[in-house]
């Protein structure tokens, strides 16, 4: 049930027999470094990326994860010296979800840093979310500042080493490391251990239940956001499937909140809730909210809003903080001086008044790659990382809604190298606009994923999992091309095989006929290159030769 295998099965045909292991670990670089450098450690990382091959052999043979996925994270925390009982000095705020979990995690850390700013406490706020854009130090943050490159490059090799050295004392493979992202979180638990941060606040990766993050024995609070389908291979291919997942990271007596839901997902969350003794509380949009100038103001936002105000309510009620609501019609954050040591049993009202600190919180949060407008010049780029029908479908809306009374060209930037998932997907942006906003766009460009013309990646956008051959032919590329060429005769479609190429050719077209109003959409790999190209971020660059050459590792 639920879409789990035997961890038995083997996968063949991908140099030799790959293992349902290799699902969460990998063969990865070995050896220490004298003097490591920040790009050391990401070359490293790299080199923990499963490669396409396997992904491919992976789908092609139904492999999924099973708890022998929590079971691998929790040896590998004691492998670097902890037990996951540890972290719950953490006091997590733990979210899962669909759409709007990242941007709810932005949320809760703007508010916390408010009331920082405020009471001198929380002393240090760590934040866990993915992907990352331009660099993938934004993935672990303390007090909103990703972690510099010093510090990323320090506790990766401690981390990197201590498994090799307890690999060694257990007459085991050093090189065997866990996979990209499971590396990631268990160097952001390592972190913010070795910061000492007060509380911290953490993104589900995939799912819930089965999620690297999900070693977590006690958080502070759980939430969970709008579910849809996404990841269908690890998560099943219907809502109530995905909402088991998603319940997943319900702990036993702490308090969960949850937005509205569709109706075949409530049974499901609830009776997820009922097994683990969790008080699961549900979420309209919050009243309080009516005068805040969210960012875009959109309902979607006010429903992420309302839940990250109760998940940060809930966190600082456990640090000895609670929001107080006057007479007047005011509240305001009071220091009540002594911290509870263990989550509430109950979950407890959303405030029906927002303190001025939950106000700026709410609406200095700049949450890059989701609804994010930047002009240059005469170019105007609407940026959303969106990758899934339901997050498309919002983007589409955004941007359907904001350009539908503009005279300005519309071009659309789209990248997206799933084979199975491209042209449903396109497909989404395409009726949405056309058919809700009588939005149609004058030029389509659809690029691969690769950032420069030179054919050169940065070190943080290094991806594995995509075929070297499908960049180099632009198969993906020309197949949607001819596809919305067939959709809409009278649009100007091209193929490019870079994302510096798409951008020089929106900059051609702007200075051909004015004002351009650029989506720009499909992958957080497409919009984080976007943003470096507009904002000169070129450090550390590898060519797609070297990545031909691995092979998928």
């Amino acid at each position: 049930m639920r879409g789990r295998i035997f961890a038995s099965m083997t996968v063949f045909g991908v140099k030799g027999r790959r293992s349902f292991s290799e699902l969460i670990s990998i063969k990865a670089m070995t050896g220490t470094v004298k003097n490591p450098t920040y790009a050391d450690a990401i070359k490293r990382l790299n080199s923990c990326q499963s490669g396409w091959e396997l992904l491919e052999a992976r789908r092609e043979a139904g492999l999924k994860l099973d708890q022998s996925a929590v079971e691998a994270m929790r040896r590998w925390s004691r492998r670097i010296g902890y037990q996951t009982s540890d972290f719950d000095k953490l006091n997590i705020v733990h979210v899962a979800g669909t759409k709007g979990k990242g941007t709810t995690c932005a949320f809760v850390n703007s508010m916390l840093t408010s009331v920082q700013k405020t009471l001198g406490k929380p002393g240090k706020i760590g934040l866990y979310t993915s992907p990352h854009l331009v660099s993938v130090r934004e993935r672990i943050r303390i007090n909103s500042e990703p972690i510099t490159e010093e510090q990323f490059a320090k506790y990766f090799f401690e981390v990197w080493e201590g498994l090799e050295r307890a690999s060694l004392a257990a007459n085991e493979d050093p090189a065997v490391k866990p996979v990209y992202f499971r590396y990631l979180t268990l160097l952001s638990f390592h972190v913010f251990m070795r910061e000492k941060v007060d509380t911290a606040v953490y993104e589900v990766g995939v799912g819930g239940e089965l999620d690297s993050t999900n070693i977590v024995e006690k958080p502070a609070v759980t939430g969970v956001t709008t579910l849809g389908i996404d990841h269908v291979q690890s998560l099943g291919e219907t809502i109530d499937l995905i909402a088991w997942h998603k319940a997943g990271i319900f702990k036993p007596g702490v308090p969960a909140y949850s937005v509205n839901q569709v109706a075949i997902a409530d049974p499901v969350l609830l009776n997820r809730a009922k097994e683990k003794n969790v008080d699961l509380r549900w979420l309209n949009i919050n009243t309080a909210l009516k005068d805040v100038k969210l960012k875009p103001a959109e309902t979607f936002q006010f429903k992420n809003a309302s839940i990250a105000v109760a998940l940060t309510a809930e966190v600082l009620r456990k640090l000895g903080i609670s929001v107080k609501e006057n007479e007047d019609g005011t509240a305001e954050v009071v220091d009540e001086g002594i911290p509870h040591p263990s989550p509430p049993q109950k979950t407890h009202p959303p405030p029906k008044v927002l303190p001025e600190e939950f106000v700026q919180g709410l609406e200095s949060v700049v949450w890059r790659a989701r609804c994010e407008t930047k002009t240059i010049g005469k170019q105007r780029y609407f940026l959303d990382g969106a990758h899934t029908e339901d997050s498309l479908e919002v983007a589409s809306d955004w941007y359907g809604r904001t350009v539908a009374s503009s005279n300005a060209k519309r071009i659309l930037i789209f990248n997206q190298q799933s084979l199975r998932d491209a042209s449903g997907l396109m497909r989404t942006v395409f009726f949405n606009l056309r058919d809700k906003w009588n939005v149609k766009f004058d030029y389509v460009i659809f690029c691969t994923n690769v950032t420069y013309k030179d054919h050169r990646w940065k070190l943080d956008f290094v991806n594995f999992n995509v075929d070297p051959s499908e960049l180099r032919s632009l198969t993906l590329q020309k197949s949607l091309q001819e596809e919305w060429q067939e959709l809409d005769p009278k649009a100007t479609v091209l193929a490019m095989p870079t994302i510096e190429d798409a951008q020089l050719e929106v900059e051609r077209i702007s200075k051909d006929v004015g004002e351009i109003d650029a989506m720009v959409t499909g992958s957080f790999h497409l919009v984080g290159g976007i943003l470096s190209l507009l904002e000169g971020e070129h450090y550390g660059l590898e060519s797609t030769t070297k990545l031909d050459e691995v092979k998928g590792n």
